[in-house]
């Protein structure tokens, strides 16, 4: 799922056949949106650990910003509802965040490159 900047724009989802994890994506803004993003996850009893990273899909030569989620229900579409307006109240109308939800092996890999900004308490 996609959450945009333009919350009246449908939402997109895409299947990768393969994701490498780059690297966390850090800064002012994105602190800032980790800092709103971990209040609103505190409330998802589903939600175990988040992290916003750089990922590759497939044979891309550039990266995105994913929030990626260990979660033990991906199916919130509520949950990627919230994190789009919360996301669309932060950045411009033409950014958009992709939302991964990790299996077991996915998240030992973007733990190999990435701190989790949020844990289950």
């Amino acid at each position: 799922m996609i959450p945009d900047g333009d919350p009246t724009r449908p939402r997109e989802e895409f299947v990768a056949q393969t994701i490498q994890f780059v690297g966390e994506q850090d800064g002012p803004p994105e602190r800032e949106l980790k800092s709103h993003l971990a209040k609103l996850l505190t409330s998802e009893r589903t939600v175990h650990r988040a992290y916003l990273a750089r990922v590759q899909y497939d044979d891309a030569t550039n990266w995105d910003v994913a929030l990626c989620l260990a979660s033990t229900d991906p199916d919130v579409q509520g949950l990627n509802g919230r994190i789009g307006r919360l996301f669309a109240g932060i950045f411009r109308r033409d950014a958009h965040l992709d939302i991964l939800f990790l299996s077991k092996t996915q998240e030992a890999e973007i733990s190999k490159v990435c701190t989790p900004f949020y844990r289950e308490k």
